[in-house]
C-alpha cells in the first residue's frame, strides 16, 4: 500500500524510514565516496584522521582509499540488504562522529567528507548526527528493515560482486593519482621532484638537530640560498593565502628582519591559489619554493630556526605564539 493510499502514522513512520535507510543515507554516504575517488588527494582527509593516524605512520593514501572502499561497500549493502541497512547506516554514521568531533575541536576548515568540496565541519556533525539518531529511534522496530533468516541468493550475490567492486574502484583509481600529473614542469621538460607517495607530511620534533638540507623536505625546494649553513637564519613556510602567515609577517619580518630570512611558498596540489592571496610583507626576504602536484601537509605559518644549518627548533606558529623566535 503507498503512502497515498494509507497516510496512517505507522505507514509513513515506517516508508520514511525505509526512504532514509535505503535511499537517502547511501546517496549521502556513496556522494562522498565518489567525490574522493575523483578527487584522489589525501589533503582532503579529515584533520583528525591525518593527525591520528598519519603522525602515527600510518600511510595516507591508504586511509583515503580504504575510506571510500568501506563506504561503497556500506552503500551496497544498505541499498541490496533491507535486513542489514539500518545496521550499517549505524555503524557507518557512528564512526564518523568522533572524526568530526575531532575535525571541529581543531578548527578544521573543512570536513573531508566530500573530498575538494569545503564543507564546515560541523555541518556534516550535524546531518551525520540527525540520521544517525533517525536510523536509532524511527527506524527501530519497522518490518521492512528487519533481518530475515533466509537472504535471497540474488541478494548476497549481488553485495558479494557490489563489494569487490568497490574494493577495486577505490584502491585502483585512487591509485592513479601517486604520480601527480599536475606537477610543475620545469625548462628541461622533466616533472619537479617531490614525494613518491604524493604527499608529504611532516615531523617537527625529528628536524631538530639535524642538518636541514640533510631532510627530505628541503632536496624538494626550490631556490634555497646557497649561505643556508653559515650563522643563524630563519626558513619560514607559507602559503598565498594564508591570513595567519601574513599576519606573521607583518608583525616579526615587514621591516628590519630578526635574523636572514628565506620564505618558502607551499603551494596546493593544483597550484597557488588565485583568490584569497594575501600581501606578501616580507619585502627583504629572500624566496624559494615547493612543487606544485603534491600535497604538502605543513600547517602554514611554519618557521624553522638554523644555526649553521642545523635546525634548532621547527614548529607552526602564529603571530600570537611566535614559537622558534623567543630567543631573540
Amino acid at each position: 500500500m503507498t503512502l497515498i493510499e494509507d497516510d496512517r502514522p505507522g505507514t509513513l513512520r515506517s516508508s520514511a524510514a525505509v526512504l532514509l535507510a535505503r535511499v537517502i543515507i547511501p546517496l549521502w554516504l556513496g556522494t562522498g565516496a565518489v567525490l574522493k575517488m575523483l578527487d584522489g588527494s589525501p589533503s582532503n582527509l579529515p584533520s583528525a584522521l591525518v593527525k591520528l593516524l598519519g603522525g602515527n605512520g600510518v600511510e595516507l593514501r591508504f586511509v583515503l582509499e580504504f575510506s571510500i572502499a568501506m563506504e561503497l561497500v556500506v552503500v551496497g549493502v544498505m541499498v541490496l540488504m533491507p535486513g542489514l541497512a539500518r545496521l550499517a547506516g549505524i555503524v557507518m554514521l557512528g564512526s564518523f562522529l568522533p572524526v568530526l568531533i575531532g575535525d571541529v575541536a581543531l578548527g578544521a576548515a573543512s570536513c573531508g567528507c566530500f573530498g575538494a568540496v569545503q564543507i564546515p565541519p560541523w555541518v556534516t556533525l550535524v546531518t551525520d548526527l540527525i540520521f544517525l539518531l533517525s536510523l536509532v529511534f524511527l527506524a527501530r522496530g519497522v518490518q521492512a528493515l528487519e533481518m530475515k533468516e533466509v537472504q535471497p541468493t540474488w541478494r548476497v550475490v549481488a553485495v558479494g560482486l557490489w563489494s569487490v567492486l568497490s574494493v577495486a574502484l577505490a584502491f585502483g583509481l585512487t591509485s592513479s593519482g601517486t604520480t601527480p600529473d599536475n606537477a610543475d614542469v620545469p625548462s628541461g621538460g622533466v616533472i619537479a621532484a617531490g614525494p613518491a607517495e604524493g604527499y608529504y607530511l611532516p615531523d617537527y620534533t625529528a628536524w631538530q638537530g639535524e642538518d636541514f638540507l640533510g631532510i627530505d623536505l628541503a632536496a624538494w625546494i626550490r631556490g634555497l640560498p646557497e649561505d643556508l649553513e653559515k650563522g643563524q637564519q630563519y626558513v619560514l613556510f607559507y602559503r598565498k593565502d594564508c591570513e595567519h602567515c601574513h599576519e606573521l609577517m607583518e608583525v616579526f619580518f615587514a621591516d628590519e628582519l630578526p635574523l636572514p630570512t628565506t620564505a618558502v611558498a607551499v603551494p596546493e596540489r593544483t597550484g597557488y591559489p588565485t583568490v584569497g592571496v594575501q600581501p606578501f610583507a616580507c619585502d627583504s626576504c629572500r624566496l624559494a619554493e615547493l612543487p606544485s602536484g603534491f600535497d604538502w601537509f605543513l600547517q602554514t605559518p611554519v618557521l624553522v630556526r638554523l644555526a649553521d644549518g642545523v635546525v634548532e627548533c621547527a614548529a607552526e606558529v602564529t603571530a600570537d605564539n611566535p614559537i622558534c623566535m623567543d630567543v631573540y
